[in-house]
């Protein structure tokens, strides 16, 4: 059996720039945090959590506590929901996502997971508002790890468990981000890229050999799967 991983923003839910507004504003909110690099290819872990850690080691000197993270995560969530229900339009899913995740799920030589840098309870609620059904799939978030590394093995795991094998016969990461065609390579993965336009060149020169703008053409989905390679080095 092989498994594939999904990445969520940009990934299957065309919700980046939603998710990115939402998480700068909810820092200020919450904690006053403002004037942060919103280029995330250069946090050493381009996670939630990750980039929560090194922001507040940057502005206070020291970790976030628990309840600070909790505060931040209900205005997070907050203002997610508020764009929702004022803009729904900005949580639509990347063009046959839902139905090619389904699909998948039901071919007999796949198993389907799920790895989001994202905060658990900020994924489901893009999902659910993109219409994307994940009940029964492995799915790892920010809070399984600081490394996207961390995350992807424990998407791994789950899935390892949930069709009670020692391993799989090939796996495949499936994102947008350069950090994703990285983690890959690290993890000797196979990577298959979701982007278009300048994005989608960004991950050639990352190393990602194979690239689709979206999931509309299922046969191609299938066949990149079974193609796609291991990153080459950049």
């Amino acid at each position: 059996m092989k498994l594939a991983i999904f990445d969520i923003d940009g990934t299957l839910t065309n919700t980046n720039s939603v998710d990115n507004e939402c998480f700068v504003k909810a820092l200020s909110e919450a904690h006053y945090i403002t004037g942060i690099n919103t280029d995330w290819a250069t946090y050493p872990h381009t996670t939630d959590s990750g980039i929560t850690l090194q922001i507040f080691q940057e502005k206070f000197g020291r970790d976030p506590e628990d309840p600070e993270l909790d505060k931040f995560k209900s205005c997070f969530v907050n203002m997610l929901t508020e764009q929702y229900e004022s803009n729904s339009s900005s949580f639509t899913e990347i063009a046959g996502a839902s139905v090619a995740l389904s699909r998948l799920k039901r071919e007999s030589d796949w198993a389907v997971a799920i790895a989001t840098g994202c905060w658990r309870e900020s994924a489901l609620l893009k999902l659910r508002a993109a219409q994307i059904d994940i009940d029964g799939i492995p799915a790892a978030f920010a809070e399984d790890g600081l490394s996207r590394a961390e995350i992807l093995r424990s998407a791994v795991s789950q899935s390892l468990e949930q069709h009670r094998l020692s391993s799989f016969a090939r796996t495949v990461s499936i994102g947008d981000g350069v950090w994703d065609v990285r983690t890959a390579r690290l993890l000797n993965f196979a990577f298959l890229g979701v982007a278009n336009g300048e994005q989608a060149a960004s991950l050639d020169r990352a190393g990602a050999k194979h690239v689709i703008e979206d999931f509309a053409d299922y046969g191609r989905l299938l066949t990149f799967l079974n193609e796609a390679e291991i990153p080459r080095a950049e």
